[in-house]
């Protein structure tokens, strides 16, 4: 799978403990689906959830959707065992949950290279999307984004976020502007994408709708899901609209065409056009073309 492949703008949270939703998470139209073995599975449902994902991933999923798993964290004591006993060839990547240090990082890393040498996997071919889930994480988040090449995103997670800082959690989300950035800012520094956390609320397309456009504004292309009615909103708030697009493209050719007659700036609509500005133009673009394409694939 090449990196392009990473560009997910949905990711659906399954629990694994429910093989019932894992065959409907099949064609619900996501991304990429979320195989959870930590958070959505209760305590005593853990070995259950292991062997229903184990079922689900030997029966297969559809070919353009990129399948998580996503284990307990590295000090739960259970990593090992939802390894060994849920992985199998078809995960893509592994969502990293709780990720407080690099070296959380390169220790998951340790564990799937034994993996893939165990199910004859090309070295490296399993991604870590490593969640930012705690004061501390955000804090190591640049170094976080860079402990592997194995990393194809950095997500963040508000609800564990504001629990562990001790911050009241609203609806408009507020508190947490400077989190929310610097997660964002330390994925584009490191090349990956930056994956938003759920927006609990899924009564609320509205809010939902908001809150997605936000995480656009901070840099956000992929935004985790709880619930089917999400996915839509989703893509749309975080695809460029019809009146960006062709803001854009008026951008792109007035600056080419300023550079053509032998001048790095343009004017346009009076407003200066000048290399940063056409290349957050080009930027727009592209975003659009992967958003069609993907509707066009599904």
């Amino acid at each position: 799978m090449g990196d392009a492949a990473w560009w997910l703008r949905s990711l659906l949270f399954v629990p694994g403990s429910q093989p019932a939703m894992i065959a409907k998470a099949r064609a619900l139209g996501a991304d990429a689906v979320i195989l959870d073995l930590e958070d959505g599975v209760a305590p005593g449902d853990k070995e259950r959830a292991r062997r229903a994902v184990a079922d689900a991933l030997d029966e297969g999923f559809p070919d353009a959707l990129v399948v998580l798993l996503r284990p307990n964290g590295l000090h739960s004591g259970l990593l090992d065992l939802d390894l060994s006993g849920a992985f199998r060839p078809r995960v893509d990547g592994i969502c990293l949950p709780k990720c407080e240090a690099p070296a959380a990082v390169q220790a998951l890393d340790a564990r799937l290279r034994i993996l893939e040498d165990r199910w004859a996997l090309p070295r490296g071919r399993v991604r870590v999307l490593p969640m930012i889930e705690s004061a501390r994480g955000v804090l190591q988040a640049p170094a976080i984004a860079r402990a592997s090449p194995r990393v194809c995103g950095v997500g963040f997670g508000a609800e564990d976020f504001t629990a562990d800082a001790g911050i009241p959690r609203t609806r408009e989300g507020g508190e947490l502007a400077w989190a929310r950035t610097a997660v964002s800012l330390a994925a584009h520094a490191a090349g990956v994408p930056a994956v938003d956390g759920v927006f609990a609320d899924f009564h609320d397309e509205a809010g939902l709708r908001a809150d997605a456009a936000e995480a656009r504004r901070l840099g956000y292309t992929g935004k985790m899901v709880i619930h089917p009615a999400q996915i839509a909103p989703v893509h749309a708030a975080l695809a460029p609209s019809a009146e960006e697009v062709e803001r854009a493209r008026r951008v792109v050719a007035a600056f080419e065409e300023a550079c053509a007659g032998g001048s790095g700036i343009a004017v346009l609509d009076g407003a200066m056009v000048d290399r940063p500005v056409f290349l957050r133009a080009q930027r727009t673009l592209a975003l659009a073309r992967r958003a069609q394409g993907a509707r066009g694939g599904s």
